[in-house]
């Protein structure tokens, strides 16, 4: 590949901080909740003009991840932030019909079923509000570009937004960028999707359906009455930290959806008379990389229903495909370590999200947006941790770490 060598020069720092967050979807815009709610400043850097991820750029909007999704399924193992937000949805009108077979409760703190369709554009007002009003620092339109690292130490990260090249400088930094970019860049180990491609999950495009004629039975649909999100197009798996190949999927996806309306409007009568009438920011690239942890959770681990001294949150979700089927949880959740939040060989930085250190199968059931949720709140506090009392994320009490979740209405083992 050709070159062209880049001058140094000194770049404006724009903000100082005790915490940084990189990525304002599911679990970034919990981590800089969590932040701030515990007492430190806190800045949000996301690259869309709004919030929320995959859930509102995607459009995949159903929040899945409760509890069990079949018996046993008495224990919720996941509140916090997530619960909070589905329960002001809920009050603002913002919840549709779940696609999902599942036993439903009553939606009431504590009581919450399996799966939640919700508004996309109401998710975006109520993530921005409670950033906002939790005194979270929102830079939209601005991308991650470097770490700024002092040795093995990641001090802050390099931006890029319409004012061009910027700094900020933090004590804790929370990568929840998904694709694990400012811990691979830092220098963390990682494994990524290209190395298990026999199992990996394919990617795809959403869309929005305005229907005519009330409700339609498109299989895999999140339903509002007359204004439905359906799956569309699906793209290879691909190396989605390479732009040039994310670009291309992109394109041949976004090519399809009018053909893939047309063919469901010639199997679904109900169809007749709809329009497309919006398609994602971003297609739905589903894995990437995974950093290389303290830990790396296993599907063994997820089976077992395995219990960790240093849990910070839990999952109870199905492993989705890994073994050609949805392979449900036989017990009420397992916990995720916060060791999967510490980057190996890389000091004062936390993952969250997606690409936290974890195998295959694990992954296939902590993804789901409400544990990411859960992840991220416990990264966020864990960082608000640190940059109050001067420390790194490695040598934290997860003692202290604990008691603070479990005060703030998170959800560890039993």
């Amino acid at each position: 590949m050709k070159s062209q060598h880049e001058s140094a020069r000194n770049i404006p720092v724009a903000r100082e901080a005790d915490v940084v967050v990189a990525g304002g979807g599911p679990a970034g815009f919990a981590a800089a909740v969590a932040s701030a709610r515990n007492g430190a400043k806190t800045v949000l850097v996301e690259r869309f003009g709004f919030l929320g991820g995959m859930a509102t750029a995607g459009l995949m909007a159903n929040l899945n991840g409760f509890r069990n999704q079949v018996e046993p399924d008495a224990t919720q193992t996941v509140r916090g932030i997530a619960e909070e937000l589905v329960l002001r949805l809920k009050k603002m009108g913002g919840l549709g019909k779940s696609p999902y077979a599942q036993k439903e409760y009553p939606g009431t703190a504590g009581k919450m079923s399996y799966s939640y369709c919700v508004d996309t554009e109401k998710t975006k007002f109520l993530a921005l509000k409670m950033c906002v009003d939790s005194g979270v620092d929102v830079m939209l339109h601005t991308w991650f570009s470097l770490p700024l690292m002092d040795g093995k130490r990641v001090r802050g990260v390099v931006i890029e937004d319409k004012s061009g090249r910027r700094a900020i400088r933090a004590r804790a930094v929370v990568d929840a960028t998904g694709d694990g970019d400012v811990a691979a860049r830092a220098g963390a180990p990682y494994w990524h999707t290209k190395d298990a491609r026999k199992h990996a999950l394919s990617n795809s495009l959403m869309y929005r359906i305005q229907l005519k004629h009330g409700h339609s039975p498109v299989k895999g649909i999140m339903d509002f009455g007359s204004d439905v999100v359906v799956w569309g197009p699906s793209g290879p798996v691909i190396d989605g930290t390479d732009a040039n190949a994310l670009s291309r999927v992109e394109v041949e996806a976004r090519m399809k959806v009018f053909a893939d309306f047309a063919k469901k409007q010639k199997t679904q009568r109900s169809l007749k008379g709809a329009k497309v009438s919006e398609t994602p920011a971003m297609m739905g690239i589903r894995q990437t990389r995974f950093i290389e942890g303290e830990y790396k959770l296993t599907g063994e681990d997820a089976i077992a229903g395995r219990r960790f001294y240093d849990s910070i949150a839990m999952s109870s979700c199905p492993i989705i495909a890994y073994y050609g089927y949805r392979r449900y949880l036989t017990h009420e959740g397992y916990d995720i370590p916060y060791r999967c939040l510490l980057p190996k060989k890389i000091d004062g930085l936390l993952v969250a999200g997606r690409c936290i250190s974890s195998d295959q199968r694990a992954y296939e059931s902590h993804r789901a947006m409400l544990p990411m949720m859960a992840i991220g709140q416990a990264a966020g506090t864990a960082a608000a941790l640190c940059a109050k009392r001067k420390i790194t994320p490695r040598v934290l009490s997860v003692l202290l770490l604990q008691k603070t979740l479990v005060r703030q209405n998170a959800v560890l083992h039993p």
